[in-house]
């Protein structure tokens, strides 16, 4: 029975190294929105664990391959479905970690942070809490906004060839590699193992990877100049890397240039 199951899932997989090669049939070159067949098929596609990493791969590997044709209505579900695959499993993981070092740890002093000169200490902790919690409705909230704001950008410097769903799906699917990225980044932030300046060089990293590819993607939706491509790019991707920066704010004991003040409110000396 585990052989039989072994089979079954590499014929699966050299089935869809075959269609990545040769999509005959598959408009996307992006796995996760293949369309899904019963198991007892012999043509059955890869299972969506597959999906996500090859989808992961084409997307760095080419990334204006990847967004050279749209189908339109656009499955926003699909695309959401891919960013809470690559989003997710390192968030439960970090909550799992956070929630037994909770519950083993002593109680001890607070921990001054750059945040606490503008915050309360205990706004600044349950704002970084909720924010953590609220992952699972941030990405899509992400995948909107940023869709949007590209979208605007692309009208504004000349019109949108496409419609606004397919800004969302190409902006969507762009941040996929960058957001894993947060995701492991997220694990040393919040166990308080990783400085600052750790921490703000890998985001500018990933801003760039993320610029990049938002750049093609737009690019090759729209059917627009490159260099446009890359201009109206700037965009999201300053958008995501704020929004990135302000969560590891709440978060981060020390910033480069801050020195603690001598007398802090809400501290007893």
């Amino acid at each position: 029975m585990a052989n039989a199951a072994i089979s079954a899932r590499a014929r699966r997989a050299a089935r869809g190294r075959e269609l990545l090669h040769e999509p005959a049939g598959l408009w996307s070159a992006l796995p996760v929105e293949w369309p899904r067949e019963s198991a007892g098929n012999d043509n059955a596609l890869p299972g969506w664990t597959w999906r996500v990493r090859q989808s992961l791969a084409a997307l760095v590997a080419r990334p204006r391959r990847s967004f050279h044709y749209v189908q339109e209505p656009v499955d926003h579900a699909a695309a959401l479905r891919f960013l809470l695959s690559v989003r997710l499993p390192l968030w439960g993981l970090l909550l799992a970690v956070l929630l037994v070092r909770e519950l083993q740890a002593p109680v001890s002093a607070i921990v001054t942070r750059p945040v606490h000169e503008l915050l309360d200490p205990r706004l600044t902790d349950a704002l970084s809490l909720w924010g953590l919690l609220m992952t699972p409705v941030g990405v899509p909230l992400l995948y909107f906004s940023l869709g949007i704001a590209a979208h605007v950008s692309v009208a504004l410097t000349g019109g949108a060839p496409r419609s606004i769903a397919a800004s969302m799906r190409a902006v969507g699917y762009a941040i996929a590699p960058a957001l894993l990225g947060v995701a492991l980044l997220d694990v040393p932030l919040f166990l308080g193992l990783l400085p600052s300046v750790g921490y703000l060089a890998a985001l500018g990293a990933l801003t760039v990877l993320a610029f990049v590819l938002i750049g093609n993607a737009l690019t090759a939706t729209h059917q627009i100049a490159l260099a446009r491509g890359f201009v109206v790019a700037v965009v999201p991707a300053v958008l995501f890397a704020a929004m990135q920066a302000v969560r590891a704010l709440l978060v981060l004991s020390e910033l480069p240039g801050w020195v603690p003040p001598q007398g802090m409110r809400y501290f007893i000396p």
